[in-house]
C-alpha cells in the first residue's frame, strides 16, 4: 500500500501535462478494487465459517424477463410456485441466463420443443437456487436423445451422462419426463447428472458457493467414516443400491433422495440431510 502512495506522489509531481496524474489515478484506482475484493473475499470466507452460507445469494442488474410463450412453464415448477413474488423474478432471471448460455442439440431426430428446453432449465435452476454462481461453468450443451442411447465415451447403453472434457450433459428425454413424473420415488435423472455437473464444478471452482458444496461433502465423507452410520444409512433402505458404487453416486442419488423426498430423508437421516441442505444452500424445504 506505501508503494502505492508513493507512486501516487510521484506522478502528481511530474512535470507532465497530466496523462499520467490520469494514469496514476486509474492505477490507484485498480489496485483499491484488486485490495478490496481480496478483503471481502476473506471476510464472506469469514462469514461463511460461522453461518455455512454466502454471505449473499442473488444479485442482478437489470433482471431479465422471459418471453411471454415461456411464462406457463413456470408454474409447472414446484419450487417456482412457492417461491415469494421477489424470489420469483431471481428464478425468472436465471432461467432466461441459461436459456441465453447454454446450446441445446438433438439426436436420432429429436425435435426438441420449448417445453422440454424449459423443463430441462428450470431442474437446474432449482438445484443450484441456493447458489451465487447458478450457471454450470462445465456445461455448455445438452444433448438430448429420444431414449436410451450407445455412449462411445463409456461404451455403454446409457441414459444419462456428464462429459467435463467437451462441457456436455447428455439425457434420455424418454428417462429426463419420467422422473419428473414420478416424483418421490428417489429416482430423476436429471437431477442425478445436474449433480454431477455440480460436484464437478465444486471440485475445480473456487467461487464461493462451489467450496462450500466441496467442504461440505469432505465433512459428509468423514461423517460417513463411521461404521455405525454406513449401517445405519444401509438400514434405512432410503438410498437404492446404486448409490454405493462410488462417492460421486452417491451424492447424486442422495440428492435426488433429497429433492424428491425431502421429508423421508430428514425423518430416517437428519444428520445427512443437514448436510446435502448445506451443500445445496437449499433450505426451501423447512416446514
Amino acid at each position: 500500500m506505501n508503494f502505492i502512495i508513493l507512486y501516487f506522489i510521484r506522478i502528481q509531481e511530474s512535470p507532465d501535462t497530466g496523462s499520467y496524474r490520469i494514469l496514476g489515478i486509474l492505477f490507484l484506482i485498480a489496485m483499491l478494487l484488486i485490495c478490496g475484493y481480496y478483503v471481502s473475499r476473506y471476510l464472506e470466507t469469514l462469514y461463511v465459517k460461522f453461518y455455512k452460507k454466502p454471505y449473499f445469494i442473488h444479485f442482478y442488474v437489470p433482471i431479465k424477463k422471459l418471453p411471454t410463450k415461456f411464462k406457463s412453464f413456470l408454474k409447472t415448477n414446484k419450487l417456482y410456485n412457492q417461491l415469494d413474488k421477489k424470489r420469483k423474478k431471481y428464478f425468472e432471471h436465471r432461467v432466461v441466463r441459461f436459456l441465453e448460455t447454454t446450446k441445446f442439440v438433438s439426436r436420432e431426430d429429436l425435435v426438441i420443443s420449448d417445453e422440454m428446453r424449459m423443463e430441462i432449465t428450470m431442474s437446474v435452476i432449482q438445484l443450484t437456487f441456493g447458489m451465487r454462481n447458478y450457471l454450470l461453468d462445465y456445461v455448455n450443451t445438452i444433448i438430448l436423445y429420444p431414449s436410451s442411447y450407445f455412449s462411445i465415451l463409456n461404451q455403454t447403453e446409457n441414459k444419462g451422462e456428464f462429459n467435463p472434457r467437451s462441457k456436455v450433459l447428455v439425457l434420455s428425454w424418454e428417462h429426463f419426463q419420467s422422473g419428473n413424473l414420478h416424483e418421490e420415488d428417489g429416482v430423476n435423472l436429471g437431477i442425478h447428472e445436474v449433480t454431477h455437473a455440480i460436484h464437478y464444478n465444486a471440485i475445480k471452482s473456487n467461487d464461493i458457493s462451489a467450496e462450500i458444496f466441496y467442504d461440505t461433502f469432505l465433512e459428509l465423507e468423514k461423517y460417513l467414516g463411521s461404521e455405525d452410520v454406513r449401517n445405519k444409512v444401509l438400514e434405512t433402505n432410503v438410498l437404492r443400491d446404486y448409490a454405493f458404487t462410488d462417492k460421486f453416486e452417491f451424492i447424486a442419488v442422495l440428492v435426488e433422495v433429497f429433492m424428491e423426498s425431502p421429508k423421508e430423508l430428514k425423518e430416517n437421516l437428519p444428520i445427512i440431510y443437514s448436510y446435502v441442505q448445506q451443500m445445496l444452500n437449499f433450505r426451501y424445504f423447512e416446514d
